[in-house]
């Protein structure tokens, strides 16, 4: 064995020998894409950016609990009893966001979410389609734009699985024709760069990122008639269940 442990080693000839396998570039773009993600993580753990991300999120949540507690002061304060009843619709407001940690200012949504059995799948729902949600002006219950009818929801979600498929198939056309014309002349001894191979993946990879992308958008009217359906909590039986 003709190795020595010198201190100096031909990395260029250890490239050479990887990229002489079968798939040698598959395995040396592996190699680059996991020690760029290892190299990553460790350079930001050590850099203190998740400890600051920790702290910052602690801090604005101590930072909330404080004026929460300064707005229930002023419950107690003489000289602002007669707005008794708005300040106390201000710390409600104030508690439910914290709480469930969404920003907003309407006592009747936070009321609603939290009505919610399962609280967190309905501030999620809410968040992705609330554009298509309006407050009813007499019940003040929240509801569908007129124009979202069930019917129309229907088409939505066939059209977003249709466009999203269609993107898809475009997207992994190029790639598929490359293996099909790499299968035809591979009798005949011709080789297509594995160059040609990456860069028509790469574009298959982006195509369905951007796929995903407008199949949320057909999915959010969607979103907001799950949120509107969520189950609620029985006021009679909510502690046994």
């Amino acid at each position: 064995m003709a190795t020595y442990i010198n201190g100096e080693l031909d990395i260029t000839q250890i490239l050479l020998k990887i990229l002489e396998q079968t798939y040698g570039f598959e395995v040396l773009y592996t190699i680059i894409i996991v020690g760029t993600i290892v190299a990553s993580t460790y350079y930001i753990a050590k850099s203190g950016l998740i400890t600051g991300i920790r702290d910052y999120s602690e801090h604005r949540r101590k930072k909330r609990n404080e004026q929460i507690a300064e707005q229930e002061m002023l419950l107690e304060d003489k000289f602002l009893k007669k707005y008794t009843k708005e300040l106390d619709y201000h710390v409600k407001v104030a508690k439910l966001e914290n709480y469930l940690n969404i920003k907003n200012k309407d006592l009747d949504l936070l009321t609603y979410i939290l009505s919610c059995r399962n609280r967190l799948k309905a501030v999620s729902l809410y968040k992705k389609g609330k554009d298509y949600l309006e407050k009813d002006k007499v019940t003040k219950q929240y509801k569908l734009k007129s124009k979202y009818t069930p019917k129309r929801l229907k088409l939505y979600s066939y059209w977003g699985t249709f466009i999203y498929f269609a993107i898809n198939f475009v997207g992994a056309g190029p790639y598929i024709l490359l293996t099909y014309l790499r299968y035809i002349y591979k009798k005949e001894g011709t080789e297509i760069s594995y160059n040609v191979d990456l860069i028509l993946f790469g574009f298959f990879i982006a195509v369905f990122l951007f796929s995903l992308y407008v199949l949320w958008g057909f999915l959010k009217p969607e979103a907001a008639q799950n949120f509107l359906k969520l189950e609620k909590i029985s006021p009679e039986n909510n502690e046994q269940n």
